[in-house]
């Protein structure tokens, strides 16, 4: 069996040098710069800074987490060198950074951009 990124190719006995493929689609979150991560697996896209000041640092429960992760060896950096955005955290404890605003990826997704409590 020879594997590709979403598709999978199997020669039956008897078929030698002829593949059928069949594709299996994958739903990914495009996060930048050529990088995704599986919809599936993503629990939370949190924003990184202030949406009233995009040159805020980072706030103390983000620094934790984003500490936390990089400690653990759980840290995923994909901002290629940019600013760092949104952090998104998935089921498996791993905490991706992304160059891209949480809104932006939230319309990505197809969610809304922000759901309030009505009370």
């Amino acid at each position: 069996m020879v594997r590709r990124a979403g598709a999978v190719a199997t020669r039956p006995a008897g078929t030698a040098g002829v593949a059928s493929v069949s594709t299996v689609p994958i739903e990914v979150l495009y996060v930048g710069f050529g990088n995704v991560v599986l919809r599936s697996r993503i629990v939370a896209i949190l924003s990184a800074r202030s949406s009233k000041d995009s040159k805020a640092v980072f706030s103390e429960p983000m620094k934790r987490l984003r500490d936390d992760a990089k400690e653990a060896g759980r840290l995923v950096d994909a901002t290629c060198g940019r600013r760092t955005q949104t952090l998104i955290v998935t089921d498996s404890g791993h905490v991706v950074l992304s160059a891209v605003q949480s809104s932006t990826l939230a319309q990505r997704l197809g969610g809304p951009l922000e759901v309030r409590d009505a009370s």
